[in-house]
């Protein structure tokens, strides 16, 4: 990293996300080490530069998945480090990186829609999981988005989130219950 890149401004526009990866600078994954400190924090040593203590991982996009890259981010959000192709890590900061990223995007997939029904304004959601029963509230339409044609993403009013990885992989009555919301 440059000193050009360690004093850029947070939040500064950006106007497409290859525009915001030239302003980041990316470090070869293949010169970073992910390690945990005593308490269990995660923690990113870069090979002769330095080492960041108390960083959590996130995916720079996570709905698109349009590239393998991977942020690391330190009090109030601030960048510390991004890489590119998480499989040049070596095993072991593999192993945490995919341990913290499971933590921080876990997503249940819906298997079956019991039943949408209008509660107050808001649309009360009983389905199936990968995780099990649930039941949630979403507050409007604008909580479902549909990505790709058939996989369907949903935020409930608590925040969390929950994937229809493929509409048409539902039995008839579930996709009829989700064709009204989308």
């Amino acid at each position: 990293m440059s000193s050009e890149q360690e004093a850029r401004t947070p939040g500064a526009p950006v106007t497409s996300w290859e525009a915001e990866i030239a302003r980041v600078g990316i470090v070869e994954a293949g010169q970073v080490r992910l390690w945990r400190d005593a308490f269990r924090r995660l923690c990113v040593t870069v090979e002769g530069f330095a080492t960041y203590l108390d960083l959590r991982a996130a995916r720079v996009f996570p709905v698109s998945e349009v590239a393998d890259y991977v942020s690391f981010l330190g009090l109030n959000d601030n960048e510390a480090v991004m890489i590119k192709d998480t499989c040049e890590l070596d095993c072991e900061s593999r192993r945490i990186l995919e341990e913290e990223l499971t933590r921080a995007y876990f997503v249940p997939k819906i298997t079956h829609i019991y039943e949408i029904e209008d509660a107050h304004g808001a649309a009360r959601w009983e389905v199936e999981t990968d995780r099990g029963y649930r039941l949630f509230d979403l507050r409007d339409r604008e909580d479902v988005r549909v990505i790709e044609g058939t996989r369907v993403l949903l935020q409930d009013a608590d925040g969390n989130r929950y994937e229809v990885p493929d509409i048409t992989a539902l039995d008839e009555r579930s996709r009829r219950l989700i064709d009204h919301e989308i």
